[in-house]
């Protein structure tokens, strides 16, 4: 049975996915800065109205106290929402913003309700009918700003227009019941929209999100990209050093040739597998292209017999084609800050591939430490025959 309780818990305050719960929150926070200063500044402009539009003969609480309150509130919010507090950029910040902006503008809901119901109670009857107008326009324009929240939204709404509508349905007067009637149908309409505006919204990051994982991604065998890893290189373990594994199969377009290129397929998506087993959460996997994987992380986390391991593993691995796939790596270390830096790591990373493959594949090979003889930009110089530039990695 459903429970009504956890029925409207869940429309007002819908689960956001995982993945996008932090750009949700970043969109959310940036759309509600602008929005709402525009806002408050409508509610300042029209606050010293509301002291004029009071019933004769309310007190003074009512028609000074409360006006005065919603104008040091307007003044208060709109100064902070005019500084630079850099929403966009800290996912905490924005998450504290909208909780702040939802409490804040429920309060302000609570205190226009209360002064448009004392002011229908005490107005006369051909006067009380402009506060539900009053309050209704007010409540629908704070709800549109406040789209992108959706429990924001709706608790404005439901403070400011409920009792209102009460009223006008229980005053007796049929001109009342119709006007309730179609506040409680506007109201409706204005709950439907924001329901449509949050799904868009989710909507639009997940495929943004999905573009994003798909710009980053090979589509064969879900590893990173050549791109993702050059992106994710300076954040791994910046200041210290990185390790690249450069991680080629052995004789694979006899594979092709022999099998096909689906069987072909299958084999890389297999030993892509074998690659993100051994490398875990430590490090990331990247199909750099054709038959070419990398592995890179923190060369404190990779120690170097970890390449002899996935040389062992990927040979004693049943493949799809039904036979034995071998590999060869290359092993370089460096200190990633830019992009001429990650080009270094990787030029030598391939060169001892080459070595490797050189060598008789089916092993791994580490390059030297580097020296300052090897810091060279010319084209081809990495490929330089020297007796120092690598060295078999050892059980």
């Amino acid at each position: 049975m459903l429970n009504p309780v956890l029925a409207i818990r869940s429309f007002c305050f819908p689960p956001i996915p995982e993945a996008i719960r932090t750009d949700f929150a970043l969109m959310t926070a940036a759309q509600l800065q602008k929005q709402a200063r525009l806002l408050f500044m409508a509610f300042l402009v029209t606050t010293p109205t509301a002291a004029l539009a009071n019933a004769e003969g309310a007190n003074g609480w009512v028609r000074f106290a409360t006006p005065l309150a919603m104008a040091l509130f307007c003044l208060a919010g709109f100064f902070s929402l005019s500084r630079d507090l850099k929403i966009g950029r800290s996912a905490r910040r924005a998450n504290h913003m909208i909780r702040e902006s939802t409490y804040v503008s429920c309060l302000i809901a609570v205190m226009c309700s209360a002064w448009c119901v004392h002011s229908w109670l005490g107005a006369p009857v051909q006067t009380r009918i402009y506060y539900p107008v009053i309050i209704a326009l007010g409540a629908f324009s704070t709800a549109y700003c406040l789209g992108c929240i959706r429990a924001a939204a709706i608790g404005n709404i439901v403070i400011n227009i409920a009792p209102m509508t009460v009223l006008l349905f229980t005053s007796g007067n049929r001109m009342d019941f119709a006007a309730g009637t179609s506040l409680l149908v506007a109201s409706l309409f204005q709950l439907r929209m924001i329901d449509a505006n949050h799904r868009g919204i989710i909507n639009l990051l997940e495929l943004q999100r999905r573009a994003r994982e798909l710009a980053q991604s090979d589509p064969l065998t879900g590893l990173l990209n050549r791109r993702a890893l050059l992106d994710a290189a300076p954040q791994i373990a910046p200041g210290a050093p990185l390790r690249l594994l450069l991680i080629d199969i052995d004789n694979f377009k006899t594979i092709n040739d022999l099998h096909g290129h689906v069987v072909g397929d299958l084999v890389l998506c297999e030993v892509a597998r074998r690659l993100q087993i051994r490398a875990g959460s430590i490090a990331r996997v990247a199909r750099i292209g054709g038959e070419e994987f990398a592995i890179l992380g923190a060369a404190a986390d990779l120690p170097a017999a970890l390449a002899l391991g996935i040389v062992a593993d990927v040979r004693g691995t049943a493949m799809p084609h039904g036979g034995q796939v071998t590999i060869s790596i290359g092993v370089a270390d460096a200190v990633v800050s830019d992009d001429d830096a990650w080009r270094q790591l990787y030029q030598r990373a391939d060169v001892v591939l080459y070595d490797a493959k050189q060598g008789g594949r089916n092993r791994a090979v580490e390059a030297a430490p580097i020296s300052l003889a090897d810091r060279t930009d010319a084209p081809g110089a990495a490929r330089q025959s020297g007796p120092d530039r690598s060295r078999p990695i050892a059980a």
